[in-house]
C-alpha cells in the first residue's frame, strides 16, 4: 500500500457533491454516509497512515462499537469513498477493497404489543410529541419520511397523507382518526386549521425549524422510558409494530407492502413469521387435537 498523503478535506467535499448528484439517495442515507466518512477520516488522521494495519485497527474499532448491519453500511460508504479517491487522485488501490462484509444475522423485527403501543402514545402530555407517536404507529412510515413531511402533505378530509419515500417515490398512505385528531390539535397551537394549504414543515423544534430524524428518535426513546417499556423503542420499532398488528388483524401482505413503501414483497414477508407464531399459539391453546 502506498503511503501517499490524501487531502481528506478537499476529497470529502468533492465526494459530498458526487453523492448529492446520485438519484434516489435519501437525506438519511446521505447524512449517514458523511458521518461514517467523517469518523473514519478522523481515525486515519490520528493513526497518521493509510495502510493495512490502519485498516485492521479501524475494523476492530467498529467491531467494538457497532452491530453487524451498521458495520456493513459503514464499510459500504468507506469503500465507495475510496473508489472515488482512486478515480480522482493518484491513489492506486482502495485500502478497504480486501475487507469483506460481515454475514448478516437474521434478526426478526422487534415490535410492541397493541397495549404497549397505546400506553406509549397516551404517556405524553405534549401535543407535538403525541402527534408524532400517533402518526408513526398509525401509518408505519419511516423516520426520514416523517421528517420530510410538510403540513400540505396531510389531507384530513380524505384521511390520507402524502409521503416521499426511498428513491424519491411518492405514495399516499391512509392515516387513522386518532392520528389526524392529534395532528390537528398540534397544528392549531400554531394557528393552522387547514394544513393542506400550508407549505411549512409539519413538525417544528423549539427554534421553529424542521424537526430532524435524530430529534424524533430522541422523542420516541424518551417517552418509551417514561412509560417503562422494558426495551429500546425507536421509530422503526413502531413501524414494525404497525405492520405486525395489521397482519395479525387479517390485512393482506400486498396492502401492507404498499403502505410501508417496500419495493419488494419479500421485505414485507419478514412479518409473516410473527403471525405464524401467533397462529400456532392460538392453535396450541384452543384446538382439542393440539394437546398430547
Amino acid at each position: 500500500m502506498e503511503r501517499m498523503e490524501l487531502d481528506y478535506d478537499s476529497l470529502l467535499e468533492r465526494y459530498r457533491m458526487h453523492l448529492l448528484d446520485q438519484k434516489g439517495l435519501s437525506v438519511e442515507s446521505y447524512r449517514a454516509y458523511i458521518n461514517d466518512l467523517t469518523d473514519m477520516i478522523a481515525f486515519m488522521r490520528e493513526r497518521g497512515s493509510l495502510d493495512k494495519r490502519a485498516v485492521r485497527a479501524y475494523m476492530m474499532h467498529m467491531h467494538n462499537q457497532y452491530a453487524r448491519a451498521s458495520i456493513n453500511r459503514k464499510l459500504s460508504a468507506i469503500k465507495g469513498f475510496f473508489n472515488f479517491a482512486c478515480r480522482e487522485t493518484g491513489l492506486e488501490t482502495n485500502p478497504f477493497a480486501h475487507v469483506r462484509s460481515l454475514k448478516k444475522q437474521e434478526e426478526l423485527p422487534r415490535f410492541l404489543s397493541p397495549d404497549e403501543a397505546v400506553d406509549l402514545i397516551e404517556a405524553t402530555d405534549k401535543l407535538r410529541d403525541q402527534a408524532i407517536l400517533e402518526l408513526l404507529y398509525s401509518t408505519g412510515i419511516r423516520v426520514g419520511e416523517i421528517e420530510g413531511m410538510d403540513c400540505s402533505d396531510v389531507d384530513p378530509s380524505s384521511g390520507f397523507i402524502r409521503v416521499l419515500g426511498k428513491g424519491s417515490k411518492q405514495r399516499m398512505v391512509p392515516v387513522g382518526v386518532h392520528a389526524l385528531s392529534a395532528i390537528s390539535a398540534y397544528l392549531r397551537t400554531r394557528g393552522i386549521n387547514d394544513p393542506i394549504y400550508v407549505n411549512a414543515p409539519l413538525f417544528l423544534n423549539k427554534n421553529g425549524t424542521r424537526l430532524t430524524s435524530r430529534s424524533i428518535r430522541r422523542i420516541v426513546g424518551r417517552w418509551s422510558q417514561h412509560v417503562a417499556i422494558n426495551r429500546h423503542v425507536t421509530p422503526h420499532v413502531l413501524r414494525h409494530s404497525f405492520a405486525t398488528h395489521l397482519l395479525d388483524a387479517g390485512a393482506d401482505l400486498r396492502s401492507i407492502q404498499e403502505m410501508l413503501g417496500h419495493a419488494s414483497l419479500s421485505t414485507t414477508q419478514r412479518y409473516t413469521h410473527l403471525s405464524v407464531d401467533k397462529l400456532m399459539e392460538v392453535y396450541d391453546k384452543a384446538h382439542p387435537k393440539a394437546k398430547g
